[in-house]
């Protein structure tokens, strides 16, 4: 979780570095702009400076020789002179125009790498921080819902079920004799059993809007809105199955593999009087009744009644 955050972390820098970016290619264009008005204005202060010598030294010519031949070559080489002159000073000028405009062009192109590169890192933070929120709220051995989003969901779906005069049930699953089996094969073992019990689960035709969680170190829950205690105890019971099925070894069960027991509760809730807590404590109760029962059984909300009475 700390390596997620520090990640995001580095990504939101970089992120936000690419988002500034285009300004500092703006400002770069405002420099090269500032260096060529200074460039244009140097060498129209040389040429206006080189145009007024030239004049004056025809006119200079044209005043000691007064002769019309004299006036006539002198006006022929004024305006050669400043044909020439005219020459070179476009030439001065359109050589530095051509040089910012091949820089703008460079600069067009940066500017637009760097906008598809802040699209993209604002797109792969946003991604980040969806994962960071999914991982706060998933178990990370199981790849289930963790404790935190299944008492979220709980309270979301009790809320509706009370808007909506619908009911809504829990189903609570213990691995029997988890400790057990942890230290006859391991903890990795265990974890593996976690993984291949949360799986089977999972593949038991749940409803996508059934929600499944890792509750405890063993337990996992199933919050299945909408449903009575008759259907889920139909939902249990091919849970339970499909554990069965699984034909874990288990040396020290009294059947040889892993089994589950399973408590459920269900509520029709009504507002200002139920409480969401008070179903998931009927369904640990369940699951307790069922533990003391011989494990790898299903024990209702309803059979609590019945062991209360007798």
């Amino acid at each position: 979780m700390a390596v997620l955050s520090a990640c995001t972390a580095a990504s939101a820098a970089s992120a936000l570095s690419a988002i500034e970016a285009p300004k500092l290619s703006l400002r770069k264009v405002g420099f090269q702009l500032m260096s060529l008005s200074r460039k244009l204005q140097t060498r129209l202060t040389l040429a206006g400076t080189a145009a007024a010598l030239l004049t004056a030294i025809v006119l200079t010519a044209m005043a000691l020789n007064g002769s019309t031949q004299g006036l006539a070559v002198a006006a022929v080489l004024l305006v050669l002179v400043s044909a020439l002159l005219s020459w070179g000073l476009a030439r001065q000028l359109l050589q530095p125009l051509s040089e910012l405009e091949a820089g703008m062009q460079q600069l067009q192109d940066e500017h637009k790498q760097l906008v598809e590169q802040r699209d993209d890192a604002r797109t792969h933070l946003e991604e980040m921080e969806k994962t960071l929120a999914r991982v706060g709220l998933e178990d990370a051995l199981t790849g289930l819902a963790n404790r935190r989003q299944f008492e979220r969901g709980l309270l979301e779906e009790f809320n509706r079920a009370a808007r909506t005069s619908l009911s809504l049930a829990i189903i609570m699953i213990d691995i029997d004799l988890f400790d057990e089996y942890n230290a006859s094969y391991g903890r990795m073992a265990g974890d593996k059993v976690l993984r291949r019990v949360g799986s089977a689960i999972r593949d038991t035709n749940v409803r996508p809007e059934d929600l499944l969680a890792r509750f405890g170190t063993q337990e996992i829950a199933v919050l299945l809105p909408g449903s009575r205690l008759e259907g889920a105890l139909i939902v249990a019971e091919r849970i339970r199955t499909s554990i069965e099925q699984l034909n874990i070894e288990h040396s020290a069960s009294p059947t040889g593999r892993v089994t589950i027991s399973i408590g459920i509760a269900a509520v029709a809730p009504q507002r200002q009087v139920d409480e969401p807590d008070t179903v998931l404590r009927e369904s640990e109760q369940a699951l307790a009744l069922a533990k003391a029962s011989g494990r790898d059984c299903i024990r209702t909300s309803e059979d609590l009644v019945k062991a209360s009475i007798a």
